[in-house]
């Protein structure tokens, strides 16, 4: 339904010009602008060429014109902006309400899921050990592939004990004796072991039955669990472990995606919000030439507005 309300104001009151205007047409007018003496009658004369800039059709120098592009762009960068500058206050609260939220969700679980990783690690170099596993390897290398000859010598030529683990064994010559394992089917063997520190690493250890023979409470446990996946508890606890901080991360990233629909939305719903306000404002606005019975012709500063609802 719409409503049209025409509103006519007088300002400073209706001064005849002094100029006697024989056409009315509008050219002609403004090519021959005659000062009537009175100061405000010229004023309004003399700026008549900007108040025709309000004319209908030009809604974008209108009061009130919020513009969609611009809207877009501040919700773009900040969610909720393009609500505020279209004086939609209340939706402008609830995307960045959102943003500051999404936020707290992503730096929260990413900071939880740093620390868990940090500690699961902690505990993997504490429990597991690759020169264990590099041993478990030579104990049952004939079980593990009865028809091939795994090379299992100088697995571990450095056995310093004040040196880490994984600074004892030749690491290339483990991954070798896995390759010759692994050309046996139904054997568990899968994987070559990652370098450590590599994030695969810290995975795969906790993942595979294969690398049971690694944790220092797997001692008894041979070929036969790795294939029936009965693993130690401090398996099973780390690999707890790392499934926890993983669904951290997991949240972590589902904010962050979030974060960018919010940008995208808020984006969106600001040019859309601004366009209903211009549709819902049509302003034109002129100086109307009045002519009297006597010929002169009086310029009444006039505006009109509609407005839909």
């Amino acid at each position: 339904m719409k409503k049209h309300f025409v509103l006519v104001l007088l300002l400073l009151g209706a001064v005849p010009l002094a100029a006697q205007v024989s056409a009315v047409r509008e050219s002609r007018l403004r090519s021959h602008i005659q000062l009537s003496g009175n100061l405000r009658n010229d004023l309004f004369e003399l700026g008549s060429y900007a108040v025709d800039s309000l004319a209908p059709g030009r809604i974008k120098d209108l009061p009130g014109y919020k513009s969609p592009m611009k809207a877009a762009l501040f919700s773009i960068i900040i969610p909720g902006a393009g609500q505020t500058y279209s004086e939609r206050y209340w939706q402008g609260l609830a995307f960045f309400g959102a943003e500051v939220g999404l936020w707290i969700v992503y730096a929260t679980y990413q900071s939880r899921a740093d620390r868990q990783t940090s500690d699961f690690q902690t505990y993997a170099d504490r429990h597991w050990s690759v020169v264990r596993y590099a041993d478990w390897i030579t104990q049952y290398a004939a079980q593990l592939a009865p028809n091939v000859n795994v090379n299992t010598s100088g697995l571990v030529p450095n056995r310093n004990p004040n040196l880490p683990p994984w600074e004892q064994v030749d690491w290339q010559q483990i991954n070798l004796a896995e390759n010759q394992i692994m050309t046996v089917t139904a054997n568990g063997f899968t994987h070559n072991l990652p370098l450590r520190p590599a994030q695969q690493y810290y995975e795969l250890i906790g993942k595979y039955p294969q690398f049971l023979g690694g944790w220092d409470d797997a001692g008894g446990l041979g070929p036969s669990d790795v294939i029936a996946n009965n693993v130690s508890p401090e398996f099973l606890n780390y690999r707890n472990q790392r499934g926890n901080a993983n669904s951290m991360y997991a949240i972590a990233s589902t904010a962050t995606y979030v974060l960018v629909a919010n940008h995208v939305l808020s984006a969106l719903e600001a040019a859309w919000g601004a366009a209903v306000n211009n549709s819902n404002l049509k302003m034109g606005a002129m100086l109307e030439p009045v002519r009297h019975a006597d010929g002169f012709v009086e310029f009444v500063p006039t505006a009109r507005l509609q407005i839909t609802f």
